[in-house]
């Protein structure tokens, strides 16, 4: 009696008696059920690809010995009937994963196909020796008994998957947007933020999957002619060529209802593209130039539905932003392949926007390349797929993201200065214009000023002024000279002098409001030693001199170690 062990959801099942299974690749595996009589069969399940799916396959095929036919049938987009094909007829050997390095047993074939090394290589000889496995192209019409299955039978064995591990973080429960010029480098944030603050939760496919509500994608500069496609992407560059114009065209697939292309261009009775395309040159400044590929007559009772399902265009100071909504979206390995193809599919409207302005003459054709902004409503990653990601990210992160001092805060940049004994902020536009301007005493009452306001636009750009306005505010209160990016410059005179400051309310010392030294304690005296010629800095806390008798030695050092953290050399 068939009963599979993972992905149950996802198969048709027949006659559980039957020993024949059907791989229905890329096809619909109901659209191959309606063509049967389900007593020819056991089960059809589909396989996308043989780097994820083979390993699942093989594992529930072991716990089911009853199967010993397996029929390949439909649309082989991805070669993986090629791989499982290969599987039993060529073998396996062990090997590595190409994005990973990580040790499996690999198909002997021309692509790629893995199988976890927890399955021990008997038990995978075992399963070929006992399976004929063919392919057949007319499935309605095909005779089943004319294939004869092996004589020998194999035990029932049970592999159960390892769970994958991952650190969890604690974040907002939707709504987190990135920011690249590429879609490269948007995607790997998007992978690290998902595998960060996504929730950890089931689908309806049987999969566990970190998922994140409404993670928007901002690509400024991909050029659609000349896209960058590393090598490690789980799809290369001939894919992505493939993929393209099932985009951009009215693209038709034997074995698939649809692509994107045919619902944007064929599939209401119009092309949508052109629509969208004559609005523009009629109305420039409209802001109702849609494209709509879901079909409400049916997608909400029929599976399949399209996962990209809204186009907006808008043209803006110039330029033609495309924004898109994705109900859920698969970001290790289908947003490469949907990012690339969308960027594509708006130059290819930018070109015949100009084209067309140009012809009308009313208006100059010099509209330029726009963002593209992707909202994925269901971001999400596999569970299957998690060492994978998290290997991805490690190895090629640092190559692609800005580190922090390098992002770019679109809400501008701050000018700081110390003047009149005050710490001045100007706020300036990327163009460099003054637009903002604050005065305050300390970084606190400018720190709340600059937040309620809203101008800090990135989490690095908010540390560095944090940094700077502290500096600011030490300069200030111990005479030192300030320069915004420039370490402080402390007056150390020849003798010994007293400081004094005006009067602040006491903080604790217990370590955890340690942020910045001044708002920790104040600066009564510098001394020269004349020994080493250092300078000493002598700190009232709490309005007492640390140490103090009532001090105990842990608490002591630990004050002692932040000083050090700040750049003391040596502290007493």
């Amino acid at each position: 009696m068939f009963k599979p062990i993972y992905k149950e959801s996802r198969l048709v099942v027949g006659n559980p008696k039957s020993n024949v299974g059907i791989v229905s690749l890329w096809t619909k595996n109901k659209k191959i059920a309606e063509k049967l009589d389900p007593n020819k069969y056991a089960v059809i399940g589909q396989l996308f690809s043989a780097e994820r799916g083979l390993d699942i396959f093989v594992r529930n095929m072991l716990a089911n010995p009853d199967i010993n036919v397996i029929v390949v049938t439909g649309t082989d987009f991805s070669n993986s009937g090629k791989v499982l094909l290969d599987f039993f007829e060529n073998g396996f050997e062990m090997g590595r994963k190409e994005l990973t390095d990580k040790e499996v047993w690999r198909v002997k074939s021309e692509y790629p196909g893995y199988i976890e090394t927890d399955i021990p290589k008997e038990a995978l000889n075992e399963l070929r020796e006992t399976t004929k496995a063919v392919m057949v192209e007319d499935i309605e019409h095909f005779d089943f008994s004319s294939i004869k299955p092996p004589e020998r039978k194999r035990e029932k064995l049970i592999f159960k998957r390892r769970e994958e591990k991952t650190r969890e973080f604690y974040g907002e429960n939707a709504v987190y947007v990135v920011r690249h010029k590429n879609v490269i480098g948007a995607w790997l944030q998007m992978l690290d933020t998902i595998m960060k603050f996504g929730t950890r939760c089931g689908t309806h496919y049987d999969d566990e999957q970190k998922e994140i509500l409404n993670l928007v994608s901002v690509i400024t500069h991909e050029d659609p002619d000349n896209l960058l496609v590393p090598e490690f992407l789980p799809c290369d560059k001939k894919h992505i060529e493939e993929y393209i114009p099932k985009i951009t065209t009215d693209f038709k697939e034997e074995g698939t209802s649809y692509t994107y292309g045919s619902r944007m261009r064929s599939w209401f009775g119009k092309d949508q593209v052109k629509e969208a395309v004559a609005k523009l040159i009629r109305e420039l400044n409209s802001r109702a130039v849609v494209i709509n590929l879901w079909d409400s007559t049916q997608d909400l009772t029929i599976g399949g539905s399209p996962c990209i399902n809204h186009i907006w265009l808008r043209v803006r100071n110039n330029r033609l932003h495309l924004i898109t909504t994705i109900r859920s979206n698969d970001i290790f390995e289908a947003y490469p392949e949907n990012a690339f193809g969308l960027r594509v599919l708006q130059g290819v409207i930018l070109k015949e926007l100009n084209r067309r302005l140009n012809i009308k003459k009313t208006m100059k054709g010099d509209i330029g390349l726009g963002d593209l902004v992707i909202n994925s409503q269901s971001a999400h990653v596999y569970d299957d797929c998690f060492e994978s990601v998290e290997e991805i990210i490690n190895k090629n992160y640092k190559f692609y993201v800005p580190k922090p001092e390098m992002m770019f805060d679109f809400r501008g940049n701050f000018s700081i200065n110390v003047q009149d004994g005050e710490i001045v902020v100007e706020h300036l536009s990327p163009k460099n214009e003054v637009i903002g301007l604050y005065r305050g005493k300390n970084a606190l009452e400018l720190r709340e000023k600059i937040i309620r306001d809203n101008v800090i636009g990135n989490t690095a750009h908010g540390f560095y002024i944090g940094m700077e306005l502290q500096k600011a505010q030490t300069a200030l209160e111990t005479g030192s000279g300030y320069e915004q990016d420039e370490n402080l410059k402390f007056v150390v005179p020849q003798h010994n002098q007293i400081i004094s400051h005006d009067h602040e309310p006491p903080i604790d010392i217990d370590g955890k409001r340690m942020h910045v030294l001044p708002r920790h304690g104040r600066l009564i005296r510098i001394q020269r030693l004349h020994e080493t010629n250092e300078a000493i800095l002598t700190y009232i806390v709490n309005d007492r001199e640390i140490p103090t008798p009532n001090t105990t030695p842990a608490e002591e050092e630990k004050f002692k170690e932040f000083l050090r953290g700040l750049g003391m050399s040596r502290v007493f």
